[in-house]
């Protein structure tokens, strides 16, 4: 976006980054509060707060600055690759996209505050925001603690190809978990609704939608258990969810469970879908990160 000034004329007092909101598109307050912290918003000529007080006649010169990461990053998580789809291993701790929806109509978004895997995308592959293809290629998405292998269309065909197999669920999952607790039975389903409740919290509900669960012990110790986990559905937050109503909860999920590790011990070891211009099926797996195989190691 380009450099802008602004003189404001309305109620006063008001804070500058509800200011902002109001007048720049596709910059959600949480943004604008970014851009004021990090100096790109001015009043007067001068650095302020963001909830500075704006009073009638004050100047308000706004500066947009675009540090894009450096794509070697994002390239350093390919596990496959084509002109059609990149396919990667995606580190705990990595955000998929802003949290804010107006990232997606406004893709420059991604390049002000936190460092997103949207952004890493954009970086490695810039004629992707103006070619049609929408979410900077995204299809799915992993929470920030949970590593693994995830799918990215780098074609519109493409995209619409994935987004369906999600959907239509001829996507196979499959994720390694690190749960509290001894799992009793050695195997079992899970088939409990999901949902969002007062409060906006998700959770295992009788209202919610349909969500289906496999699983398998892989191996137990001292009061934690190693699980091979299939989600048949797609449900926000399901594994979480599922793991914490069965009475096991996942390892670091301060959420549904206790903290009792250093991040949540959730893995996407595998992903098997059809190549979106092939149509062969094709499976990727991605290798367990150094801190899960330590964490599980030291029990």
């Amino acid at each position: 976006m380009k450099d802008q000034k602004f003189i404001f004329k309305g109620e006063a007092p008001l804070r500058l980054d509800a200011y902002l909101a109001g007048v720049l598109d596709g910059y959600p307050r949480s943004l604008c509060k970014i851009l004021v912290q990090n100096g790109g918003a001015l009043v007067n000529g001068k650095t302020v707060k963001p909830a500075w007080p704006l009073q009638e006649g004050d100047e308000i010169s706004v500066h947009f600055t675009k540090s894009r990461p450096n794509a070697d990053k994002f390239r350093a998580m390919i596990l496959l690759e084509d002109k059609h789809i990149a396919v990667i291993s995606k580190p705990s701790g990595l955000l998929a996209h802003p949290l804010k929806p107006s990232w997606a109509d406004t893709p420059d978004i991604v390049f002000s505050g936190e460092e997103t895997l949207a952004a890493l995308i954009l970086a490695a592959y810039p004629a992707s925001a103006g070619n049609g293809l929408a979410r900077a290629g995204l299809v799915h998405r992993l929470d920030r603690e949970t590593s693994g292998v995830m799918v990215i269309a780098k074609t519109p065909a493409a995209q619409e190809s994935l987004v369906s197999q999600f959907q239509n669920r001829t996507v196979n999952k499959t994720y390694l978990c690190i749960a509290q607790g001894a799992v009793k039975d050695e195997r079992g389903i899970i088939n409990v609704p999901i949902g969002r409740v007062t409060g906006g919290k998700i959770k295992a509900s009788a209202i919610g939608r349909d969500a289906v669960t496999q699983y398998r012990v892989v191996g137990r110790k001292n009061g934690f258990s190693l699980l091979e986990l299939h989600p048949k559905t797609g449900r926000t937050n399901q594994l979480r969810v599922h793991l914490a109503w069965l009475g096991y909860p996942v390892a670091g999920d301060e959420v549904y469970g206790k903290k009792a590790a250093p991040r949540l011990m959730l893995h996407a070891k595998r992903l098997e879908f059809d190549h979106p211009h092939t149509g062969e099926r094709v499976t990727v797996e991605a290798a367990i990160p150094e801190d899960f195989k330590k964490f599980w190691a030291a029990k």
